[in-house]
């Protein structure tokens, strides 16, 4: 109730000014006022509390945080019904900074951030639910990085959010364990949906669509948390990934081609299966080892290699366009396959020590009429082949995540 009083009294006094500038003294307070009554109540809130954000459109010029109160819910009135605006960020990079166990955001919009969208830091117990976040300006390399970015964390759920516009990820989960992505729709960043360095996580029934690269499995080096492995795939619809890259520069997304599916990057025990991966034009799913990158990093601590692998009973479709060039993937796709893309395709490069014709227990199963190759990196190319028949086998199958 107090809420709409304030909201009644601004709209009389914003009635009764006369002149232009009182008017946006009226609006700039209106907003501040705002974001002092929902900041306050997160300050003073107590464990299992919701604070409601009512409908409206509001501009923020610094972040919402919540810090170390557990078990609280951030409730709007709905993702077309409460916007928060943050394309006047003056202090602060995120829209909503969360370092709290058991959190639930749902029912709003987060547009232009500085940063990130929602950032959720080292929690246990994180449901983002019918969010979306956006940049309005469209695809500039001057977007906040990540849409939805939970990072180190445990027992995090992402379901029914809408991201767009991101200039790393739309929905991205890093360094985090017992991970669930599912019905959302992630359009028009450079990765759709990237789980780095997580183990056990699941992605399901999401729409990744006119992306950089529709979905991203990564294992990187130099982080808290490495070695993940573990991450389940499946019956998501992940078209026409052909989107420009608009990465900032030196960013490992900005490496990614546009007219991308997958891309497994040292990743382990990865389950493809039940996907849509169709109207990609360099690759429908990549699966490479992180010295495929040419970047440096200390192997006493980093396991650079993809193993352990499935991808079956997955519809593939090609596009009609040429193979994407503006990327150094993209030229060598372009390159070794005469300017079309392909379905699948592997780098060949296994781990020292490891022997025979599937060193690293990659696993096709029926995927259609899909085609193959495997590139024969670690040899400069030199042993290129289409002959999908060494990797026929059953692999890895993953149990379901228990949040």
């Amino acid at each position: 109730m107090k809420n709409f009083i304030l909201i009644g009294l601004v709209g009389l006094l914003l009635y009764s000014c006369k002149s232009e500038d009182q008017l946006q003294v009226m609006v700039d307070g209106f907003h501040e006022n705002m974001y002092n009554h929902i900041q306050e109540q997160l300050i003073t809130t107590r464990a299992g509390s919701t604070v409601d954000i009512p409908a409206g459109e509001y501009h923020f010029s610094r972040p919402l945080s919540l810090d170390g109160i557990a078990d609280v819910t951030i409730a709007g009135a709905g993702m077309d019904e409460t916007v928060l605006s943050f394309k006047d960020q003056k202090s602060g990079a995120e829209g909503i900074k969360v370092t709290a166990d058991g959190v639930t955001i749902s029912g709003l919009t987060i547009a232009d951030t500085k940063g990130d969208g929602i950032k959720l830091l080292d929690c246990d117990g994180i449901v983002l639910r019918d969010v979306n976040v956006t940049w309005t300006g469209g695809a500039l390399e001057t977007n906040g990085g990540y849409g939805l970015y939970p990072v180190s964390s445990q027992n995090v759920l992402i379901e029914n959010c809408e991201t767009s516009y991101a200039s790393d990820a739309g929905i991205y989960v890093g360094q985090s364990e017992n991970v669930i992505v599912r019905n959302n729709y992630a359009h028009h960043n450079v990765a759709g949906i990237e789980i780095e360095n997580c183990k056990y996580s699941q992605v399901y029934n999401n729409k990744a669509e006119n992306n950089t690269g529709g979905i991203l499995v990564f294992d990187l080096p130099d982080l808290p948390a490495g070695n993940g492995h573990s991450c389940e795939v499946f019956d998501n619809e992940i078209i026409n990934n052909n989107h420009p890259n608009f990465a900032p520069e030196g960013n490992i997304v900005a490496t990614v081609p546009p007219g991308t599916g997958i891309i497994l990057l040292a990743a382990k025990k990865v389950e493809v299966h039940g996907n849509k991966i169709i109207g990609h034009k360099t690759v429908g799913t990549s699966v490479s080892s992180y010295i495929l990158t040419q970047r440096p990093f200390d192997p006493e601590k980093y396991d650079p290699f993809s193993y352990d692998i499935a991808i079956y009973d997955n519809e593939y479709g090609d596009s009609e366009e040429a193979a994407d060039v503006s990327t150094d993937l993209g030229q060598l796709v372009s390159t070794l396959f005469q300017g079309e893309g392909r379905d699948i395709v592997i780098d060949g490069i296994s781990m020292p020590g490891k022997t025979g014709s599937n060193a690293m227990n990659i696993c096709l199963g029926a995927n259609g009429d899909a085609d193959f190759a495997n590139i024969d990196a670690a040899n400069e190319f030199k042993n290129l082949s289409l002959d999908a028949s060494a990797y026929q086998c059953e692999g890895v199958r993953l149990a379901d995540v228990e949040i």
